[in-house]
C-alpha cells in the first residue's frame, strides 16, 4: 500500500499550497517551502531502482485525476484571492505568485501531461483538458506525434543541440512548436475536406477549451485576478516544461532516427523526483512505450544519468555552469554509451557546438560529487 500512497505527496503540497494563499500574508511561501523541502530532501538519497506494486491500478489513477482536479481549483482560488485583493503587501503578491509558478509546475503539468498519454478515452480526454493549466491546449500535438518520434533529432521541437543555453532553446522550442502544430493540424483539416474553422478540428475544440477556462478566471477573479493565473501558467508550468525538456534530451543523438534506445535520454531517479513527476524522470520507460502507465514503468538503472533534477533546473538557467556540468556526462555518454555512427554524429555536434573534439580543460572542469555521478 505503501506504493500507492507515495503519490499523495503532491497532494500534501497542493493543500500546503492552498492553506497558505487562504491564511495570506508571510504563509503564501507555505507549499514552496514544502516543495522545496521535499526537493532538498531527495537531493540527499540514493536513486530508487524499485518497480511499483500494479495490483489496484485504479488507486494511482484516482489519485493523479484527484490532484490534477486540485490543480484546477488551486488556479481558480488564486485568481479569486487576487481579485479580492487578499494579498495586501508587495512581498506577499510575489510570494504567492512565484508559489503558484513552481506547485503548478511540478505537481499539476506530470498528470496532464501523464492523462493524454493514456490509451482510455475518457482519461487521455481529462489530460486534453488539463493542459488549459499550462495554458496551451496544442502542447500534445507536438509532443505526442514529433517529440516521440523524433526525438534526438533535430527535428525534435523540444530538443537541445549541443552548445544550446536554455534561453536560446526556449525562443527557438515555442517557434518551432507553433509552426510544427499548425501543420499538424492543417493536415488534417485538409485531408479530411475541412474548413480550418469546422468545429470538428481538433484545433478549434482547444481553442474553445482556452475561451473556457479564461472566461472561468475573469468570473472567479476579475480581469486582474484571470490575468495574474495566465501569467502563472505561463511562467510556471509552460515555461518550466521546456526547461524540463532542454534538460531531459540535450545533447544526445541518434543513429536510429524513429526507433528510440534506452541511451537516448538522461534518466533522474531520486525518490521523491520520481514521485512528484510521476515517473517522467524514469525517461527511457516512457519513450519505450509511451502510453505505458507512469505506474508500470521499470527504471533504467545502467542508462545515461544527470545529477538531482533540482539541481540541473538551476544550472540550465546559468549556462556556463551548465556547461562545467553537461560536457563531461556527454563525453562520458560518447565513450560509453554511443555507437561508432553516434560517435560521428557526436564529433560533429561538438565540432558545430565549438566544443572542438571534445576535449575539456582541466581548468574548466566541472567536478561533480560522486553520489550525483552514481546517478
Amino acid at each position: 500500500m505503501l506504493d500507492y500512497l507515495k503519490y499523495t505527496v503532491s497532494t500534501v503540497i497542493l493543500a500546503a499550497t492552498t492553506a497558505g494563499l487562504w491564511i495570506g500574508g508571510v504563509y503564501v511561501w507555505l507549499g514552496l517551502g514544502v516543495l522545496l523541502g521535499v526537493l532538498g530532501l531527495d537531493a540527499f538519497l540514493k536513486p530508487d531502482h524499485s518497480i511499483r506494486d500494479q495490483r489496484y491500478p485504479w488507486l494511482y489513477d484516482a489519485v493523479v485525476a484527484f490532484n490534477m482536479a486540485l490543480g484546477f481549483a488551486l488556479i481558480c482560488q488564486y485568481a479569486y484571492l487576487v481579485g479580492q485583493d487578499h494579498f495586501v503587501t508587495t512581498s506577499s503578491a510575489v510570494g504567492a505568485f512565484v508559489t503558484m509558478m513552481f506547485v503548478q509546475f511540478v505537481v499539476t503539468a506530470p498528470a496532464l501531461h501523464e492523462m493524454f498519454h493514456r490509451e482510455n478515452t475518457g482519461l487521455r480526454w481529462y489530460g486534453r483538458i488539463g493542459q488549459v493549466l499550462i495554458f496551451d491546449p496544442w502542447r500534445e500535438i507536438t509532443h505526442v506525434v514529433t517529440h516521440h518520434m523524433a526525438v534526438a533529432t533535430p527535428y525534435d521541437p523540444d530538443y537541445a543541440r549541443r552548445g544550446d543555453t536554455l534561453y536560446g532553446h526556449l525562443f527557438r522550442t515555442f517557434r518551432k512548436q507553433i509552426v510544427e502544430s499548425y501543420h499538424l493540424e492543417k493536415t488534417m483539416w485538409t485531408k479530411r475536406g475541412r474548413a480550418w474553422w469546422d468545429p470538428r478540428n481538433g484545433w478549434v475544440q482547444r481553442a474553445a477549451m482556452l475561451v473556457g477556462f479564461t472566461a472561468i478566471l475573469l468570473a472567479c477573479g476579475g480581469a486582474y485576478g484571470a490575468l495574474l493565473a495566465i501569467g502563472v501558467c505561463l511562467l510556471g508550468p509552460r515555461l518550466f516544461l521546456e526547461v524540463f525538456n532542454y534538460c531531459q534530451h540535450y545533447g544526445l543523438v541518434t543513429g536510429t532516427p524513429g526507433r528510440f534506445e534506452k541511451r537516448h535520454t538522461w534518466n533522474h531517479l531520486t525518490p521523491f523526483v520520481r514521485i512528484l513527476a510521476l515517473e517522467i524522470t524514469n525517461h527511457a520507460g516512457h519513450h519505450e512505450d509511451s502510453y505505458k502507465p507512469f505506474y508500470g514503468l521499470v527504471p533504467d538503472p545502467t542508462g545515461p544519468k544527470q545529477p538531482q533534477f533540482l539541481m540541473c533546473v538551476l544550472l540550465a538557467f546559468v549556462p556556463p555552469l551548465w556547461f562545467m556540468m553537461i560536457r563531461p556526462l556527454l563525453k562520458h555518454w560518447d565513450e560509453h554509451y554511443a555507437t561508432q555512427q553516434e560517435r560521428e554524429l557526436a564529433r560533429a555536434e561538438n565540432l558545430r557546438a565549438g566544443w572542438v573534439d571534445e576535449r575539456i580543460d582541466q581548468s574548466s572542469r566541472f567536478t561533480l560529487p560522486p553520489m550525483a555521478m552514481a546517478r
